[in-house]
């Protein structure tokens, strides 16, 4: 590879850009929504069935409209989607506001939120940095999807203080001109689709005089159609694998306030403090795990991640201290953060990045079972029990079918159905 001199290249300033949407689209969705738990609770009477309901409602939502935007994302409208999507998101947590029903403010997270935060979230911008960079694509997937477990770090903290001064109500306005005002100036300013856009190259660099020789290829190979990845055992091995690492991540976010002060017996304020080591960890995850993606296969990095999250949910099982469960915590941040940057770099790997927006896209559908089962299971097997251990025993079963779906994955790009 040859370095470009000129025009200075682009993709870090679209890395930064994607940096702060994501902390925006899942720091006032997802992983904000636990600290509103309580007010939930006292104004509506959630249990938690219902609140985990909620949950799986989003999660579904979400990943039910992801094959739509993976389209939009694929025919080259990154900067479009991510704009519409700090809109909708922003319009859907000014309806929720002004919610007077638990349905009401269900539907306005559930389906509003879940599809603005598709939007502007990670699949976007993780697909520009699919597009922007090669040799370097885990280390800068790993460094965007840093933006959303850092969000929580200022968000969460913020968001508790708000609703002690103004209420959950004007929190959630707070949180709509945030959206506004931080998410649509960057993605304006920042985002560009593809290198070729501005007559770049991926990673700022001229490709060599045989670009088919190298690290290029499999970048460069042809788009799969939604037929072809229908008729790929590595497709579904993949997306049926991610489904349940997806959930875990989720119902560990939204439940880890509530874990603290049932498991532990902490009050609502030092029960509030995990979201620090939760978030540290998230955000270390990405910059370790998704530089490691560029040098280890990513099938292996996650065999790896869920050996961990399996024996720190084993951990909670036994009713830890406060501070070993923080200690624990922390593990189940890390490795939840690296999903996305590994996920990516195994999905650029094995089918290349023409089509790695209608990977994510409809590898989303196929992980519907599990993001909207494993919530709901574990918010019932709460009320059942008093207890949050058979719910984690449950995830960790799930998990161990993923850790094996993810090792029959092959080390090569995927085979191209006939």
């Amino acid at each position: 590879m040859v370095r470009a001199p000129h025009p200075a290249f682009s993709g870090w300033r679209i890395c930064a850009a994607g940096v702060l949407t994501q902390a925006v689209a899942i720091g006032f969705t997802i992983s904000g929504v636990s600290v509103f738990a309580e007010s939930l609770t006292k104004e509506f009477g959630a249990t938690a069935t219902e609140f985990n309901a909620g949950i799986a409602l989003f999660s579904l939502m979400m990943n039910f409209s992801m094959p739509f935007i993976g389209a939009q994302l694929a025919r080259g409208r990154i900067r479009t989607v991510m704009i519409v999507g700090a809109l909708v998101l922003a319009l859907s947590l000014v309806a929720m506001s002004q919610a007077r029903a638990l349905w009401q403010l269900g539907l306005g997270f559930g389906v509003g939120s879940a599809v603005g935060m598709a939007m502007l979230g990670p699949m976007s911008s993780s697909t520009a940095m699919a597009n922007w960079f090669d040799r370097l694509r885990g280390r800068a997937l790993g460094i965007t999807n840093m933006g959303g477990p850092a969000g929580p770090i200022v968000i969460v903290p913020l968001a508790a203080y708000a609703i002690g001064q103004i209420g959950w109500r004007g929190t959630l306005l707070g949180f709509a001109v945030l959206t506004l005002a931080v998410g649509i100036p960057c993605v304006w300013f920042g985002i560009i689709d593809r290198p070729s856009d501005v007559g770049q190259f991926p990673d700022g660099e001229l490709p060599a005089a045989h670009p088919a020789a190298g690290s290029d290829a499999p970048a460069l190979s042809p788009a799969w159609s939604a037929s072809m990845l229908g008729r790929s055992r590595e497709f579904w091995f993949a997306a049926l694998a991610v489904g349940p690492f997806a959930a875990t991540g989720i119902v560990m976010a939204t439940n880890a306030i509530q874990y603290m002060m049932t498991e532990t017996g902490s009050t609502s304020e030092a029960a509030a403090l995990v979201a620090i080591p939760q978030a540290i960890g998230s955000v270390l995850g990405p910059a370790v795990f998704g530089s490691l993606a560029d040098r280890i296969h990513p099938r292996l990095l996650f065999v790896g991640l869920i050996s961990m999250l399996c024996a720190a949910l084993v951990g909670l099982v036994f009713h830890p201290s406060y501070a070993v469960a923080l200690a624990l915590f922390s593990v189940i941040g890390l490795v939840g953060g690296s999903m996305m940057p590994v996920y990516g770099a195994l999905v650029a790997r094995l089918f290349g990045t023409l089509a790695f927006g209608q990977v994510l896209g409809l590898g989303a559908l196929v992980g519907l079972p599990a993001i909207g089962l494993i919530p709901v299971v574990f918010g019932a097997a709460f009320d059942a029990t008093g207890s949050y251990a058979l719910g984690l025993l449950i995830m960790v079963g799930a998990l161990a079918t993923a850790a094996l779906l993810f090792a029959l994955l092959p080390s090569g790009p995927a085979r191209r159905p006939a």
